[in-house]
């Protein structure tokens, strides 16, 4: 019995479920990351990580809890830079606005609710991989 698998080998439900939910995640996320063309090479480096991350999980990789806990650290930051950016926009559509422009100015909420959104997942999965992590001596 490791710390992925319950009595009798059977493989435990919360890996599986985080393996799930960064499928989930990572689906959603590839449209987005299609939109500037240009970029997508690049952005979808985060969405195939992402995949990579949750086959380990659902295989029951006990090494890929230490792997997940740094990647999701990484990606809080980011999320944070995403909702920065997004009060920066709104800021930048005030100031337009108040030289008769700022049409698009709602375009802010966008990085703000995706980052938000993502922040939050990021933080679920730091608090519920934390009691799956492996002690010091098993892996």
């Amino acid at each position: 019995m490791t710390r992925f698998t319950g009595p009798g080998g059977t493989p435990r439900l919360m890996p599986r479920a985080l393996a799930v939910a960064h499928v989930a995640i990572a689906i959603l996320l590839i449209p987005l990351t299609l939109f500037p063309i240009t970029l997508a090479p690049v952005l979808l480096i985060g969405p195939a990580w992402t995949i990579l991350l949750a086959r380990r999980l659902w295989r029951g990789d006990p090494a890929v809890i230490r792997t997940l806990r740094r990647t999701h650290v990484v990606f809080l930051a980011i999320d944070a830079l995403l909702i920065w950016y997004g009060v920066w926009m709104l800021r930048a559509a005030e100031e337009s606005a108040a030289r008769g422009g700022g049409l698009l100015g709602g375009l802010g909420l966008i990085p703000i609710g995706w980052g938000a959104v993502l922040g939050c997942f990021s933080l679920l999965t730091l608090i519920v991989a934390r009691p799956l992590q492996p002690s010091v001596g098993s892996v």
